[in-house]
């Protein structure tokens, strides 16, 4: 009976000792130090400071592109990131940089116009949204109804559980087992539409503006000139059935087209275009020079 138990204690005791060598295995194999969501760090870390600049850009990808995120320009502070931080994320983010920046005039919110079809439902959010920016402080600035959007998506233990969100942010093997998950739940995506996150943040960026004495405007990139890309009639009637026509009611006739060859993918430009159109582009976003 003895040599049994001391056999068993010894299976287990190597069985265990092999799992935790194959979990430093894999944690070595995989870390990523800087996370899946270095820029999105990178631009929360930035708002925390004074820029002494009088203008601010916050976007999308194609806006980081076109503003890059590590290259403030004379006047603007640069805080472009990516679409899966949605309204809500660009909301907590234009919160932090007004808090420390009261010298601050304009605010821009520069995407390409399916960014305001993202809502929290989408694969990537969790990694650039979620663990990013839903710290204990920020989880009491979103509405209920984003919390309860979170959970369904992701699940409330993933949502506010720091340890497992840190482990995940910094394995590429962990979060790609999470991630085969979570995508098994399909996303909601809002065509030329306003999502419902959408909605809820751009009344509260718009408020928060306001209470600061700042301008706030919502800005299209310029998207390929395709067919596809010219029907914004149910856009459009969203803008007048939730009340934006403020914001983005000549939203659509601001969209500049260019051809196709200009572009990488669906949305952005291609390197050398972008090198060589840069000021073309800036000024068609914003009307003048971004200097």
């Amino acid at each position: 009976m003895k040599k049994f138990i001391a056999k068993l204690s010894l299976i287990i005791l190597t069985s265990t000792a092999s799992i935790a060598l194959v979990y430093l295995i894999l944690l070595c194999l995989s870390s990523n130090v800087t996370g899946l969501a270095g820029e999105v760090f990178y631009v929360i870390e930035k708002a925390e400071h004074n820029s002494g600049r009088p203008f601010v850009i916050l976007g999308d990808s194609v806006c980081n592109q076109v503003w890059p995120q590590n290259k403030d320009s004379e006047n603007f502070s640069h805080l472009g990131c990516n679409q899966a931080i949605t309204p809500c994320g660009t909301y907590l983010l234009l919160k932090k940089y007004l808090e420390n920046n009261p010298q601050t005039k304009n605010a821009y919110y520069i995407i390409i116009p399916g960014s305001l079809g993202n809502d929290l439902y989408m694969n990537y959010t969790y990694q650039y949204f979620l663990i990013p920016f839903l710290n204990d402080e920020n989880m009491n600035l979103i509405e209920a109804e984003t919390r309860e959007m979170l959970y369904h998506k992701f699940g409330k233990f993933f949502v506010h559980n720091g340890y497992i969100k840190d482990s995940l942010l910094n394995n590429n093997f962990f979060m790609r087992q999470y991630l085969a998950c979570i995508q098994k739940k399909p996303e909601k995506k809002y065509v030329k539409r306003l999502s419902p996150t959408a909605i809820i943040y751009l009344n509260k960026m718009r408020d928060l503006c306001r209470e600061h004495n700042v301008n706030f405007y919502v800005c299209p990139l310029p998207v390929k000139d395709i067919p596809e890309n010219h029907d914004w009639e149910n856009f459009n009637q969203d803008v007048k059935d939730f009340d934006f026509e403020d914001l983005l009611g000549d939203f659509t006739e601001k969209i500049t087209y260019y051809p196709e060859d200009w572009f990488s993918d669906h949305v952005h430009f291609k390197h050398d275009i972008l090198e060589q159109h840069r000021d073309e582009i800036i000024a068609s976003v914003l009307k003048s020079p971004a200097n």
